[in-house]
């Protein structure tokens, strides 16, 4: 039923979103309360705002100084113009890749050739490269049979790597050198590598002066061979893993995430920040790359926490949640007098209110919309109007305020970094496996190759590529790295002796011809080669010898050494 689910086309329906809450465990449901916003029994919530409408003009985080960051990407000592391929690498954990995923790999197939740094970004390009197509098996592109483009694949990749190395590599690939723990942990293979994802991006990368905190689905449809496995009924791909992800809004590099544990989460390792509540601890881990730099933080309803935004302020953090109410308004929020206070002002019309949480001043920005009242908490910004005019029904036309101005500028950020991950053709969904931690892997390598094509267009100022453009140019750069030695053979596949019985002297089809042993298309209809013995340009062969060409004579002294055996 979920499989059924999870390939639709289009939102699900009311009757299938019912119907899975009864089936998944955990579900991350839209209309459902932050735990800090549910009130406790008899709980008293004092009345922390001013008396008085208004906003005293100042804001808090421009108090702080110079604020106006421009996203940085670190390269090294490397002066020239970086290549996509240097991008990928500062990008995608290097040292995690060559410290713990290729020598744990290596340990788990004793007695094959060891994979190396090299041999392992062609195994990435492979995978790159075969999800720029849709419809053709994974051995199609390492079939014998002439290139067809009603059949197949349109390409072979036995020139880059052999099908028998791809697949030893990909059953014993391994991203922890770590045993398991003694406690129940389903998660204990794939920590280490997100953890070194964020620490990675955190030396590499440094975010512009405003950043989009959202979820992000990693596709997967069974429940029971994934760990924290989600239902998130609003997202288009409602079943899988869910992500607690942080970008930055101007540049759009996704650059910190937090895996969703949810009921799987082992009891032991609880995490510290959760002490300030489960939302708020959230929000402090995901930002601590961000603490004292007064940067903005843009957050949806799901996280509209006024403890959170005063703890990340206490950081240094500043930031603005959309107030939505979800069973219960949020708490400290008055939402019903709000929107009385709204009733008889005409669209457009914005006003504030302060409050103070912790020594912490804060303020409630509100816009009369046509049918509701937009209400946004917040610990920095004015009421000054910036931005385009926008019209409301035809009729009124007005600026923003700042926070609202910012709040729809850059909310849409990580959901436009998902679609470019997941369209046209996601790479997720062309890895197909049943082995979980593979999975975790190729979101972290697609997340990664969006970051890649962001910073190629943003650094290096190219023009932004479409996202298959993109994924071969990447490829093409993995697959033709300077760290692989191509003299060496990569087939681990034992020769065999020949032992077909049956020999028929064929002739190839007009507009082919031979590369190695495999018969390609030639832009010549009859294109000819030395035969074996020397004797002439033939385009005849045996069929149990594929690539060898024969004319009569050749085949005639095959046959004797065959039939001699």
């Amino acid at each position: 039923m979920i499989a059924r689910m999870a390939t639709t086309v289009g939102p699900l329906s009311e009757s299938d979103i019912a119907e899975a809450r009864t089936l998944v465990n955990d579900v991350d449901d839209d209309n459902r309360p932050a735990p800090e916003n549910i009130p406790a029994r008899n709980e008293s919530v004092p009345n922390i705002f001013n008396a008085a409408w208004g906003h005293s003009g100042s804001c808090n985080r421009k108090k702080t100084g110079p604020i106006d960051y421009k996203p940085r990407l670190e390269f090294g000592n490397n002066e020239s113009m970086p290549t996509v391929l240097k991008i990928f690498e500062s990008f995608f954990f290097q040292s995690f890749i060559k410290n713990v995923i290729i020598p744990a790999t290596n340990q788990t197939m004793p007695g094959n050739r060891p994979l190396t740094y090299g041999e392992f970004l062609v195994f990435i390009g492979l995978w790159l490269l075969m999800a720029t197509i849709v419809g053709p098996e994974r051995r199609d592109y390492w079939s014998t049979k002439p290139i067809d483009m009603f059949e197949g694949a349109p390409f072979r990749l036995s020139h880059y790597m052999s099908r028998a190395r791809f697949e030893l590599i990909l059953r014993h690939l391994s991203f922890t050198d770590k045993q398991a723990p003694p406690l129940l942990d389903r998660f204990w293979q794939v920590r280490p590598m997100i953890s070194a994802w964020n620490d990675n991006m955190s030396r590499v990368f440094s975010p512009g002066w405003i950043c989009c905190l959202d979820e992000s689905m990693s596709t997967w449809i069974n429940q029971y061979t994934c760990p924290g496995f989600m239902f998130v009924p609003r997202k288009p791909w409602p079943f899988g893993n869910e992500y607690h992800t942080i970008c930055c809004g101007i540049s759009g590099i996704l650059f910190a995430m937090e895996l969703v544990e949810g009921k799987d989460q082992p009891r032991q390792l609880r995490n510290e920040e959760d002490n300030f509540g489960k939302t708020v601890g959230l929000l402090l881990r995901l930002t601590r790359s961000l603490w004292g730099s007064a940067r903005v933080l843009v957050l949806d309803s799901g996280f509209c926490v006024l403890k959170g935004l005063i703890e990340l302020a206490k950081k240094g953090v500043y930031g603005s949640a959309l107030i939505k109410k979800r069973k219960y308004w949020p708490k400290y929020i008055r939402g019903d007098e709000i929107k009385d206070h709204f009733k008889d002002m005409p669209v457009g019309s914005v006003d504030s209110i302060g409050g103070n949480l912790d020594g912490i001043d804060f303020d409630v920005f509100c816009m009369k919309e046509p049918d509701y009242v937009m209400m946004l908490m917040s610990t920095y910004g004015t009421n000054i109007r910036m931005g385009e005019h926008k019209n409301r029904d035809g009729v009124e036309a007005f600026q923003y305020p700042e926070v609202v101005h910012n709040h729809y500028q850059y909310r849409h950020q990580i959901d436009d970094h998902n679609n470019k991950r997941h369209q046209p053709i996601s790479l997720e969904v062309t890895w197909a496996t049943k082995t979980w931690e593979n999975r975790v892997f190729a979101y972290l390598l697609a997340t990664t190759e969006v970051n890649c094509n962001l910073a190629s267009s943003f650094f290096i100022g190219e023009p932004p590529l479409p996202s298959l453009s993109f994924r071969k140019e990447l490829a093409r750069e993995l697959l033709l790295n300077p760290y692989f030695n191509r003299n060496v053979a990569t087939d681990e596949r034992p020769k065999r002796k020949r032992t077909c019985c049956e020999h028929t002297f064929t002739t190839l089809r007009a507009y082919t011809k031979w590369q190695g042993s495999d018969i390609i298309p030639s832009s010549s209809i009859y294109p000819q080669r030395m035969c074996k013995g020397k004797h002439r340009k033939v385009r005849t062969y045996c069929s149990c010898s594929p690539g060898v060409v024969m004319c009569e004579e050749c085949y005639a002294q095959h046959k004797l050494e065959i039939d001699g055996q």
